[in-house]
C-alpha cells in the first residue's frame, strides 16, 4: 500500500495553513517542570504468577529519551523498557526493582525508582492479562487474557479506574478487550480487569494497566486538502533503534511525528540532506546490514533485534538493493496495516511480521484491519498463498496460543510484505532518478513533479498495458476502499466474478485498486517472490467463506498457481521489473513458467496439490493447508484468509474513504 498527499493541496493558501495551528506533541515550547509533575506508578505487589507493570506518567508535557533499568531482584526481561511503561512477571518472590531514566520538554535529564513486590500466590493462577503498555491518546489499545477460556468458562472484562472506555462491540474473542484510548490532557492510567469464571463456579481475576499518553495529533482533515502530513492517521511513539546512529536525530523528526507539514507557511518536512535516501549512502549498491539497521525505528527493542537478524540470515541482495529506495524503515506496535508513504519516504511495518516469541507478540495491538469488513454483503471470496513443493509457505499461530516461531520462518511471514513495500518506493523514486536527487528539497519535492506529470512506473504501467475489467474496478472500491455495494454487486456469483477476473491481467483482485500504485506493486511482489526463492502464488475465485468454513469445504470457481507466467501479463511484469529493479534479467520474466490452472470445483485445500494427485495421497498432501487455513479462520475470516493485511489503500482521500 501507499500514501500520497492529494493534488488539491496546491490550492489552498497560507492563510488556511496558520489556522490549523502548530499540531503534534512535540510542538509545544520548552518550560520549567516541577519535580512533582512527574511520577511512577505500579502495582504495590503481585502474587508470583501474574503480571505487573510500572508506568512513567507526566503532567508537564511529553516525555523522551526513556529508559527503564532494574536495580533490584532476581533479572527480569523488560521488552518494553524504552517505552513509558513496563510489565514483568515475577518468577520467584521477592523485592523488584526500577529506575526509569528521561528528558523532560525543557531538556532536563531526571530519574524515578519503583518496587514492586513478588508475593507466594494465596491460590492457583487461573488467568493472566497481557500485558501493561502505554499508547498516545486516540490509539488503538488490545489486550489478552491467558490461557484462553475453555468450554464452559467465561471471561468478562470490567473497568477498574480511569477515564471510561469503550469497548469494541464488534469483538467477539472473549479473551482479549480492543478500544480506543480516550482524550486526555495529561498522561493518565487506565486500569482493567479480566475476571474468569471456572466450570466449576469459582472465580480468579488479574488487572492490566494501560497508560494514556497525552499527544497532540495532527489536526482532522476531512476533506483531505490540509498541509499535515499524517492527518487523519495516528501517530504512535517510536524511536531510534541505533540511538547512536549517524541518523539517529532525524528517523523520527522526519519520517512520524504529528506536526509534520508539508507545505505552507509551517511547512517543516526534512530536506534530503538532513535525512537521505539510502541510496545516497551506498551509491546505489547493495547496502550493508549496518547501513540498513542505521534507518531503523522501532516501538519495542526486540523489532530492531528480529529484524537485523533477518536481514543478516535470510535477506538476498535483491531485498537489500531494493531498501535504497527508503529514506527510514518504521517498525511499530501500533502500526497497521503496513504502508509506504510518499511524503516521507518511509516504510512503516506492522511488527506482527517480525514477533518470534509469546511474550514479543503480547506488545502488539491486535486491532483488526480497517478494511476487514468491507466485503460482508458480496457473495464470493477471495484467497491466496505462497507455496512450495506444493505446500503453502505459510505456517499460522493462532492468537489464542503462545506457539514461539522460528527465526527462519520470517522470510515467509514478511519476505512477500517487503518486497511489496519496497516496491512501492521504488516506484515512487525509481533507481534510474535517485543520482539527480536534489537533497535541498524534502521527499516530496523530488517526488512530486514526476508524480504530477504521471511518469511514475505505475503511470507508465496504467497508460501503456492498462487492466480493463469495470467490473473489477468496481468491486475494488467497495473491498478496499468501503463504498456500499450495488445489488447487482451483491447478486454476483464466484462464477460470474470470475468471468470478469480471469479475461483480464491482473495477478490478483488488489490490482484493481483505485489506486494505480496497488497494481505495480502486486506484479512485483510475485515475481521477486518467484526470483528468489522459487515460490509461486496460488489466487482463487471462490465460494463465500462463512463462520462454518475450513479449507477443505470452502470450493474453487476459478483460480490459477502463478498467474504472473502468463503470456498476457508478462509484459507489464517487464515493464515493472525493468523500472524498479533495472539488474534483473528482463530473461527472466520471458521465462517464467506458464501458470498452472486449479480445478474448478474441488476445495481450497485440495487443490494445493498442482497437478492433481493420484487418488488416494490427495488427503495426506493437503493437511497442511487444511491446518494453515483453519487456525485463522475465526478471527481472520473475513481478510482473505488473514493473509492480506497489507493491502491498504493509501493516496490519503481513499484512506480517509475507508474509515
Amino acid at each position: 500500500m501507499t500514501r500520497q498527499p492529494t493534488l488539491a493541496v496546491a490550492l489552498l493558501i497560507a492563510v488556511f495553513v496558520a489556522a490549523c495551528g502548530g499540531g503534534g506533541g512535540n510542538s509545544l515550547p520548552p518550560s520549567p517542570c516541577s519535580t512533582d509533575a512527574f511520577r511512577v506508578t505500579a502495582d504495590a505487589s503481585v502474587p508470583v504468577g501474574k503480571a505487573a507493570g510500572a508506568m512513567l506518567a507526566s503532567s508537564c508535557g511529553p516525555v523522551t529519551d526513556v529508559q527503564w533499568r532494574q536495580t533490584v531482584g532476581t533479572t527480569l526481561t523488560l521488552l518494553s523498557a524504552r517505552s513509558q511503561a513496563i510489565s514483568i512477571e515475577p518468577t520467584v518472590p521477592g523485592s523488584y526493582s526500577f529506575t526509569v531514566d528521561f528528558t523532560d520538554i525543557g531538556g532536563a535529564r531526571r530519574s524515578l525508582s519503583v518496587t514492586i513486590n513478588a508475593l507466594f500466590p494465596a491460590s492457583p493462577t487461573a488467568i493472566v492479562v497481557r500485558s501493561d503498555q502505554a499508547v498516545r491518546e486516540g490509539g488503538s489499545v488490545s489486550v489478552r487474557a491467558w490461557p484462553a477460556a475453555t468450554a464452559g468458562e467465561t471471561i468478562t472484562w470490567t473497568q477498574v479506574s480511569g477515564p471510561a472506555v469503550v469497548f469494541d462491540t464488534t469483538n467477539t474473542d472473549q479473551n482479549r478487550v480492543l478500544f480506543t484510548a480516550p482524550a486526555v490532557t495529561e498522561d493518565t492510567v487506565v486500569v482493567l480487569r479480566a475476571t474468569r469464571r471456572l466450570v466449576g463456579g469459582g472465580t480468579d481475576s488479574d488487572d492490566v494497566r494501560i497508560l494514556v499518553e497525552s499527544y497532540d495529533q495532527a489536526p482532522a482533515d476531512p476533506a483531505g486538502t490540509g498541509a499535515y502530513v499524517f492527518s487523519d492517521f495516528h501517530v504512535s511513539r517510536v524511536y531510534p533503534y541505533r540511538a547512536d546512529g549517524p541518523f539517529a536525530s532525524a528517523l523520527v523528526a522526519c519520517t512520524y511525528e504529528s506536526n509534520l507539514q508539508y507545505f505552507g507557511t509551517g511547512a517543516n518536512v526534512c530536506p534530503l540532506s538532513k535525512l537521505p535516501f539510502l541510496h545516497q549512502t551506498t551509491g546505489g549498491g547493495v547496502p550493508t546490514v549496518s547501513q540498513i539497521m542505521d534507518r531503523v525505528a522501532v516501538s519495542h527493542d526486540w523489532m530492531g533485534q528480529v529484524f537485523e537478524e533477518f536481514l543478516t540470515t535470510q535477506a538476498n541482495d535483491d531485498l537489500k538493493r531494493l531498501f535504497n529506495g527508503v529514506t527510514a524503515i518504521v517498525i511499530g506496535a501500533h502500526v497497521r496495516p503496513s504502508f509506504y508513504y510518499a511524503l516521507t519516504g518511509a516504510i512503516y511495518l506492522d511488527a506482527d511480521s517480525f514477533w518470534l516469541t509469546a511474550d514479543q507478540r503480547d506488545v502488539i495491538d491486535e486491532k483488526p484491519d480497517f478494511r476487514s469488513d468491507f466485503d460482508r454483503l458480496l457473495n464470493y471470496s477471495s484467497v491466496w498463498r505462497y507455496t512450495e513443493n506444493n505446500l503453502s509457505i505459510f505456517v499460522n499461530f493462532p492468537a489464542t496460543t503462545r506457539i514461539p516461531r522460528a527465526p527462519s520462518y520470517l522470510l515467509a511471514e514478511a519476505g512477500w510484505l517487503l518486497y511489496h513495500e519496497l516496491g512501492h518506493a521504488s516506484d515512487f523514486v525509481p533507481p534510474g532518478v535517485r543520482s539527480s536527487l536534489n537533497s535541498s528539497l524534502s521527499v516530496w519535492g523530488n517526488i512530486s513533479p514526476r508524480f504530477e506529470s504521471g511518469t511514475l512506473p505505475s503511470d507508465d504501467l496504467s497508460r501503456n498495458l492498462p487492466l480493463f475489467s469495470a467490473e473489477m474496478r468496481a468491486l475494488a472500491q467497495v473491498k478496499f476502499v468501503g463504498v456500499a455495494p450495488t445489488p447487482a454487486q451483491i447478486a454476483y456469483t464466484p462464477d460470474t466474478v470470475a468471468s470478469f477476473f480471469a479475461p483480464d491481467r491482473a495477478t490478483d483482485e488488489y490490482n484493481f485498486h483505485p489506486s494505480t500504485r496497488e497494481d505495480l506493486a502486486m506484479l512485483f511482489e510475485e515475481f521477486m517472490m518467484f526470483r528468489n526463492h522459487a515460490w509461486r502464488r496460488d489466487m482463487a475465485i471462490t465460494d463465500k467463506i462463512t463462520d462454518t468454513t475450513t479449507s477443505s469445504t470452502l470450493i474453487v470457481r476459478w483460480g490459477q498457481r502463478g498467474r504472473v507466467g502468463a503470456v498476457s501479463v508478462k509484459p507489464r511484469v517487464q515493464l515493472v521489473v525493468g523500472a524498479l529493479a533495472p539488474w534483473v534479467p528482463l530473461a527472466e520474466v520471458t521465462n517464467l513458467p506458464p501458470p498452472v490452472q486449479m480445478r474448478a470445483g474441488d476445495s481450497w485445500a485440495g487443490n494445493l496439490v498442482q497437478p492433481a494427485p493420484p487418488p488416494g495421497l490427495a488427503s495426506a498432501l493437503s493437511v497442511r493447508g487444511v491446518l494453515d487455513f483453519e487456525a485463522e479462520r475465526a478471527s481472520l475470516l473475513r481478510d482473505l484468509g488473514g493473509r492480506h493485511g497489507h493491502l491498504t489503500p493509501n493516496d490519503r482521500w481513499l484512506r480517509r474513504a475507508g474509515r
